[in-house]
Parts: structure tokens; sequence; C-alpha cells
């Protein structure tokens, strides 16, 4: 049977229609045998791939250092790749093992547990461990919120970029920005001291900063004051400060649940002695 070559794909999963439009992948066509259906899905997968290595050296040799887009892109098409692979049907049980395959041929080893983006990403971006590390949180979060294909360049930039994203760790946590938020609550209702002098009021050169916070740099004395040294009011600074001061506050909070816990176990095993003290028969 004759065999043509198309650009368009073909694929029948739910989610064909916007990996086509990310990236367009050879098939054959014309030949719905189990055997050509495996063929076409390794020689897909590896075509795809092997086109993502390419852009991806060519983004690192012209605009590594200077633009992000390129780089949201390829995420983009490798987070196509993945989702095509979902499904029962036999396209996609077809492009998987074409991944399989492939990732066979170039040696790469990857445990049981490795996640199917991850490996998608060390296929196109190499074995820079960090690298494939922060490019699969990136894009199992944007999986983890269920982003459409061609929506994960506008999550990304949304979200504030990889390193954002990253920092977050996982798709549930708070990033830095919104930690500082939840801090920044509690932060206005405490009051652990009152510091002012003619060099603190002279730094108030605006009206419109009363109310807002700033970083004290300080220097504990002996005697338990403190030596304010400099005032930073630099957003990066303060937001910096104030999701350590809620991590501070969460790490605390852990600890006193857990003290709780231990004290509550305690009561109850000392109330079970003494009720078993009191209802023992001595014999003689």
């Amino acid at each position: 049977m004759q065999q043509t070559m198309s650009s368009s794909p073909v694929l029948s999963t739910a989610n064909a229609a916007e990996f086509a439009q990310a990236m367009p992948i050879p098939v054959v066509q014309n030949d719905t045998s189990a055997a050509a259906t495996t063929a076409q899905g390794v020689k897909a997968t590896y075509a795809a791939i092997e086109q993502l290595v390419v852009e991806h050296d060519a983004w690192k040799q012209t605009a590594f250092r200077t633009s992000n887009e390129q780089l949201y892109v390829l995420l983009q098409k490798c987070y196509g790749i993945y989702k095509a692979m979902e499904g029962t049907s036999s396209e996609a049980v077809a492009l998987r093992n074409g991944l399989r395959d492939y990732i066979n041929l170039k040696g790469h080893a990857f445990t049981k547990t490795t996640h199917t983006l991850t490996k998608i990403v060390k296929c196109v971006f190499g074995t820079d461990r960090r690298r494939v590390s922060v490019y699969s949180i990136v894009l199992r979060s944007a999986l983890a919120q269920r982003v459409s294909i061609l929506d994960v360049a506008q999550f990304i930039r949304d979200a504030g970029g990889v390193e954002e994203i990253r920092l977050a760790k996982s798709p549930n946590a708070m990033s830095p920005k919104q930690k500082a938020q939840i801090a920044n609550s509690t932060v206005v209702v405490n009051n652990m001291g009152v510091i002012s002098s003619p060099a603190l009021s002279g730094l108030l050169n605006d009206a419109g900063k009363i109310g807002s916070n700033m970083v004290l740099i300080g220097t504990w004395q002996s005697d338990g004051s403190v030596v304010v040294r400099a005032v930073v009011e630099s957003d990066a600074v303060l937001t910096a400060a104030l999701a350590s001061h809620y991590s501070a506050i969460k790490e605390a909070a852990k600890t006193q649940a857990v003290e709780q816990k231990a004290a509550e176990v305690t009561a109850t095993t000392l109330q079970a002695i003494e009720a078993a003290a009191s209802t023992a028969t001595i014999t003689v």
C-alpha cells in the first residue's frame, strides 16, 4: 500500500486540534493497520522532539539571555506533545511508544515514577538537571491547573515567569508575592515597640508613605535593644521579607500543632493508665 506524507496532523485525541495549532507534525495517512499506526506514532514523536531540539539549540544560541518568549513557546510545544499522548486511542498509544523508543535511542535514564512531562523536557532541553527540573515544574503546574495547550505561554507570563512558578514548588503552593500579602495582614496588627529619631523622621519625605511598610536593618544590643542602621523601601526586598515572615509564622504554627498533639496523646495515655489502675484487682 502506497503511503503519502502530510504536514497536517490526524490525531483523534481530545487535544489533537490544539496540538495541531501549537505544532503540526508529519504523519502517515491511508494506512490504518496497527503496525502502521505504531510506526506513525514513532516517526511522529521522533520528528516532533527532534524539531524542538533544533529550536532549543537555536534559542540557546541566539536569545537565551535576552528573551523568554521563545522559551515559553518551546515549553508550550512540549506540553502539546504530552497532551497528544493522553488517552487510550491507538494514536495516543503510538505516540507514547514513540517517546519510549526515542528515550532508548538517546540513552536517557528515568525511574518508574518520572513524569512523562519531565521525560519530554529532558529529551528537548538536554541533561542540565536544574533546568529540566524547573521546566518540568512549570509544565506540571500548568497540567494540574488544566491549562490548555494554546494558553501555556500566557500562563507562564501571568505567573511571573518560570522562576516564580519554581519558587512555588507545587501547583497548590503560594508564590512569594502571595505569602507576602498574607503576612502583611498579620504584620499591621503587631506592635513590638516604636522607634523614633530625627534621622528616621527625615526619611519620611512623602506623606503618601504614611501607613506603608519598610524593612529596617538593625543590630541587636546586649540589653535586647536594636540599633537601626538603615531603612530599605524596595518592593522586592519587602516582598522577600514578608514571605520569610510568613514561612516563620507557618513553621511556628506547625511546631505548636505538633506539641499540642503530643500533649493530647500524653494526657490520653495518663487517663487510660489511671482508669486501668482504678479498676485493677490485686490478687494475693
